[in-house]
């Protein structure tokens, strides 16, 4: 070998370290960067001829676990559909309130319920009188406070599937120029790793949103797809459709057309579809067409059986045939025969008003007595404390027949056991994913791997520098001669 070629492929060989350099210094730099693959330098040995002549670098590779990643997907999605869910449970469980809680459902029902006893007890009392009429507006309030509470996890929900919907077009457009981006460096020749880590993390992003599967193609590019197999990302953007509606009531839904639902190439996605099983999108349409209306369907029979409960003639016989008695439905004259959204409208008898005291008395003489009577009479309060107190078929047959009480422990009950199991889902799933990223992390950047191989390719340049030294001082011992 001539001593040319000993300095050619000594410069080959300090090249090949100096860009080695390089890329370890990127791995430790981006240790701790999300979504960061580990770069590894590729060489092989560099002929000229029939013989050797240095060594020469063939590629920079990423590292990257296909299946792992989706994976760590699958998981992020379903974390994020479990604890929305729990968040809905939990935030309805506290708006019920827990049993001796202050402002919980059940302590208004036993405070009516104490004061129509202890008012029957001395209907001459004008302030047992006017604790009935508190007692009462405190319950219905506490009604209208819950459906309210119903309405705004709608309203909210409604919102994040019109957020999620912007977010994931915004996303796929910037994949789509990401792929065309990876694409031409690939053709060029370049090495577009840092390209790649971004679209990975946009990925990663969308799939907490909708489950999504990614396809790589031979020229750099990648096709992201549903679960369903819709493709949303190739040589095109698919776009997704929402109309949003702001503040939906209790009888908006989708069956009336009233709720937008999700649209993909111009058709409507099911609720069945496998789009919507997984990911924030697909809780927040769960809350909003399923979880919300199976609710208020309870709460709505729950305010008619309190409200049928005092509007019986046998209660109070002041009330005309089919009137309301100690509760109302707004400016209704009667109960409606759609009972979709009453516990919004459920109120006080407009013949008594806690402002009034002048009123407090028909509580004792009838809701619609002309006239006061005996101050000592109470049988009516007696039988508004017995009429509460009635055992009564449950919602929707959901449960036992039971007192007011028992019907509004049922309530709190079905719901805390359904903020049991979400709790129990979200702590699953949060571990899996925790888990999933934990062993994805191990495939990351080891920091004392890169400094193992920044002191072999220290070796390595030292040896190289030291042949071309070696080399330089042959040559000028011949030009000396």
């Amino acid at each position: 070998m001539s001593l040319s070629t000993a300095l050619n492929s000594a410069a080959s060989g300090l090249q090949l370290s100096s860009r080695g350099a390089q890329v370890v210094a990127d791995n430790i730099a981006n240790a701790n960067t999300e979504g960061f693959g580990v770069r590894s330098l590729t060489q092989a040995s560099r002929v000229t001829g029939s013989a050797g002549s240095g060594v020469v670098m063939t590629g920079i590779t990423r590292d990257s676990d296909a299946a792992l990643l989706g994976e760590i997907r699958g998981a992020n999605a379903a974390q994020s559909h479990a604890a929305n869910l729990l968040d809905f449970w939990t935030s309805l469980e506290a708006g019920i309130g827990l049993p001796g809680d202050a402002g919980a459902l059940g302590t208004h029902i036993t405070t009516l319920e104490e004061a129509l006893k202890q008012a029957s007890i001395q209907p001459e009392s004008q302030a047992s009188l006017q604790k009935v009429v508190l007692a009462a507006q405190g319950l219905v309030t506490k009604i209208n406070t819950i459906d309210t509470s119903l309405q705004t996890s709608r309203d909210t929900a409604d919102a994040s599937i019109q957020r999620d919907v912007n977010r994931l077009n915004s996303i796929f457009e910037q994949i789509d120029k990401l792929n065309s981006d990876i694409a031409r460096q690939k053709l060029s020749g370049g090495f577009p790793h840092a390209l790649e880590d971004a679209r990975q993390n946009l990925i990663d992003q969308a799939s907490s949103i909708i489950p999504l599967k990614e396809v790589a193609r031979p020229d750099g590019r990648v096709m992201v797809l549903g679960a369903d197999g819709t493709v949303f990302v190739d040589r095109n953007v698919t776009r997704l459709e929402f109309q949003r509606t702001p503040q939906p009531t209790a009888a908006e839904s989708v069956a009336t057309g009233d709720l937008g639902r999700l649209v993909i190439n111009g058709r409507d996605v099911s609720a069945t579809s496998p789009l919507l099983q997984s990911g924030s999108i697909a809780s927040a349409f769960q809350i909003r067409d399923a979880l919300v209306p199976q609710i208020q369907q309870q709460l709505d029979e729950f305010s008619a059986d309190i409200i049928t409960r005092f509007s019986e003639s046998g209660v109070d016989p002041s009330i005309p045939v089919g009137g309301f008695g100690l509760f109302a439905v707004g400016a209704e004259t009667m109960l409606p025969a759609d009972l979709t959204g009453i516990s919004g409208r459920i109120s006080l008898n407009s013949a008594i008003s806690p402002q009034d005291s002048d009123t407090f008395w028909r509580i004792r003489d009838g809701l619609y007595a002309p006239a006061i009577g005996a101050v000592s009479e109470n049988a009516v309060i007696a039988r508004m404390s017995d009429a509460l107190l009635a055992v009564t078929p449950a919602a929707s047959g959901s449960g036992p027949n039971a007192q007011v009480q028992g019907h509004a422990a049922a309530l709190l009950s079905q719901t805390a056991a359904q903020r049991l199991n979400a709790e129990s889902k979200t702590a699953y799933t949060s571990s899996r994913a925790a888990a999933l990223q934990e062993l994805f992390g191990a495939r990351g950047v080891d920091t004392d791997a890169e400094l193992q191989k920044l002191l072999v390719l220290e070796k390595a340049y030292a040896a190289n520098a030291r042949v071309m030294v070696a080399a330089d001082s042959m040559l000028r011992t011949l030009l000396e001669m």
